[in-house]
């Protein structure tokens, strides 16, 4: 899966230029809301990031001067993705940050949010569909997602995540499947997996979002 689909496009980003001024670009981030926004140069080239904190901290700690370009304030300049980057690559690097940028040919394409991150992870889980969501444990690594998938071949899986991965004792996964079972279905359902080796940790209808 490619990041390309769930950037924020070019013209919904707020941006300040390389060259602009300390003073014009808090007031640009206060004008957005935000506490921080990607900078470019004249070409629209990603530069890095600017962060509110670090301007209010020049300006009023350091008593700056607000005039002065904001270059040497930026961080994260080589810090960015290319719209062609795998889900991984993003959801590594965005970790400590408030978003990624997103470049082509060295220019600023857009950017990747953690709200669009969650919306991935939401349809992993099954969220968007709602549903019956089980998550369960088993001790058999090896072969484990064929064969909690033979058993549940009758059912429609609307998402699923595997996690403790690596470990040697015993590994979970969390499973959407697609809902319209009654209660007494849900049962049977929970037996046949008990029966099959899997330990049901939670098992629970979810509404879709």
């Amino acid at each position: 899966m490619h990041i390309r689909d769930l950037i924020v496009e070019r013209l919904g980003v707020a941006s300040v230029k390389v060259d602009q001024s300390v003073s014009e670009t808090l007031a640009k981030i206060n004008e957005t809301g935000y506490r921080c926004i990607p900078v470019v140069d004249n070409d629209d080239a990603y530069k890095g990031m600017i962060y509110k904190v670090d301007l209010l901290s020049y300006l009023y700690e350091d008593k700056g001067d607000g005039e002065k370009s904001i270059d040497f304030l930026l961080r994260h300049q080589d810090t960015y993705l290319y719209e062609n980057a795998s889900f991984l690559s993003a959801l590594l690097k965005i970790k400590a940050l408030p978003f990624i940028s997103v470049v082509r040919d060295g220019k600023l394409l857009g950017i990747l949010t953690h709200n669009k991150i969650e919306s991935v992870l939401e349809d992993a889980f099954g969220l968007k569909t709602g549903g019956i969501n089980i998550t369960l444990a088993s001790t058999e690594a090896r072969g484990m997602i064929r064969k909690l998938t033979t058993t549940l071949k009758d059912e429609n899986i609307e998402g699923m995540l595997t996690l403790d991965n690596g470990s040697a004792l015993a590994r979970r996964v969390v499973i959407t499947l697609e809902d319209g079972k009654s209660d007494e279905e849900m049962v049977k359902m929970r037996e046949k997996l008990e029966k099959h080796g899997f330990r049901i940790l939670q098992m629970q209808r979810i509404e879709p979002k």
